[in-house]
């Protein structure tokens, strides 16, 4: 039986190419931490194909928890004379594993969407308290976002 399930960080965006004329393929790196202290991180070559490569490529980003299930691949290839060895994982498949991040514009258009529907008709007294009871609502997931590690270069 060769069955892999694994749970890690994505290195960076997923790749996604044709191979072929229709064919696609994605590969990506998951970084995957051993179970005890101090351990090393191992970085894991996976490869997806067809819908899973469109899934991935489309909705996954560097830095996002994911699980992923497939099967140990070995294959060899030749370079310069040097005959190259490669384990992968053969993707079946995938699942994030964290809530979609919204990007900081989408937050600031739904505050100005709030804004822009709750004001009318308001005075100004009115409009300060709304003022502030927006930001109370979205200034904390604007700051959430900008101290996400996902937005950040993740130092692998």
């Amino acid at each position: 039986m060769n069955n892999v399930s694994l749970i890690g960080r994505l290195t960076k965006d997923p790749e996604v190419r044709l191979a072929g004329e229709d064919t696609k393929v994605c590969n990506f790196t998951l970084a995957v931490n051993r179970p005890y202290k101090d351990a090393p991180t191992d970085f894991i070559q996976c490869q997806a194909w067809k819908q899973q490569a469109d899934f991935i490529g489309t909705y996954l980003k560097k830095g996002q928890l994911i699980a992923v299930t497939g099967s140990v691949q070995t294959r060899t290839y030749e370079k310069d004379g040097v005959t190259h060895y490669v384990t992968e994982i053969n993707v079946n498949g995938v699942e994030s594993l964290e809530k979609r991040v919204t990007s900081e514009q989408e937050i600031r258009d739904k505050w100005t969407n709030d804004w822009n529907t709750k004001s009318v008709g308001l005075d100004a007294k009115a409009k300060a308290i709304l003022k502030k009871d927006l930001e109370k609502i979205y200034q904390p997931q604007i700051d959430k976002i900008k101290a996400s590690p996902i937005e950040e270069d993740l130092p692998f």
